[in-house]
């Protein structure tokens, strides 16, 4: 197998990985060994893979992160995405119960005082249910004993 530039170097990534199989392997060796220009590009990338090989990525410190929950911007987030997920919730959950109860709002003998005080009624316990929802998730986060067999 017979390999041109353009082929070789195609290759050279999957060569320095060790990726290659034994005939592709082969054929960039033969054409490495006999073309100046590929051989200068390989050891090239070869010098770069070990550099990049010895270089890490730094962690933030723990101040970092401890900070991070702290700026207004991610309390701000934090707050609003609540309030979206209540509201979206609250929104779903009125809406199956007014479908659980539209023959009783579409009844004609009913007085519409009576239909408006059903879609309130409705209307709160799901902000209710949202809200009681909310506060668990709250208090369960929160709770410094958790661990703690009763």
């Amino acid at each position: 197998m017979t390999l041109d530039h353009k082929a070789v170097m195609d290759l050279m990534p999957s060569y320095l990985e060790g990726e290659l199989s034994g005939d592709r392997k082969a054929a960039v060796e033969a054409h490495l060994a006999t073309c100046p220009d590929c051989r200068k590009e390989y050891e090239e990338m070869n010098k770069f893979e070990r550099v990049m090989s010895r270089v890490a990525l730094k962690s933030p410190p723990e101040e970092a992160w401890r900070g991070f929950g702290q700026s207004v911007y991610n309390r701000l987030e934090r707050r609003i995405g609540w309030i979206l997920l209540s509201l979206g919730a609250a929104i779903l959950l009125f809406f199956a119960a007014f479908e659980a109860v539209k023959g009783l709002i579409h009844d004609p003998s009913l007085p519409l005082i009576v239909k408006a005080g059903i879609l309130l009624a409705l209307a709160g316990l799901a902000v209710l249910i949202v809200s009681l929802v909310r506060e668990r998730y709250y208090v369960n986060k929160r709770e410094r004993y958790k661990e703690i067999e009763q």
